[in-house]
């Protein structure tokens, strides 16, 4: 049975999970983002899944929240924590990355699924 696509709006990290899950299920997906049309100071690229406060997410211990979220994440099939994993740096205990490798593996990951067509402009009204 086919679908109609669903909109997401927003290529950060939930939005590019969100759109990956529901490709991976054969459900087509019009996926927006603003830049580079529209920019927020606290951007510095185009990338998708930019991280722009830390490139932590945070410890990997399963007897943490963080970690046990990132077991979580990791049982579910998480796209992106596949993404994080390859493009991992050392920070002890933690799961830190390259912020721009981490982007480029999502921007082709998304790129990459024919079921994501990827709009570059603002979303102003639903």
């Amino acid at each position: 049975m086919p679908f109609d696509p669903v909109i997401v709006v927003g290529g950060g990290l939930a939005g590019c999970e969100c759109a990956l899950q529901l490709a991976k299920r054969g459900v087509p997906v019009k996926l927006f983002e603003m830049r580079p049309h529209t920019n927020s100071p606290a951007h510095r690229t185009d990338g998708l899944a930019e991280l722009v406060c830390s490139n932590s997410l945070k410890a990997t211990r399963i007897d943490s929240a963080a970690g046990l979220l990132k077991e979580e994440l990791a049982r579910m099939g998480s796209e992106l924590l596949q993404c994080a994993n390859a493009a991992s740096v050392p920070a002890g205990g933690a799961l830190a990355v390259d912020r721009e490798t981490f982007s480029s593996l999502v921007e082709e990951k998304v790129g990459n699924e024919e079921l994501i067509e990827l709009v570059r402009g603002e979303v102003t009204a639903i």
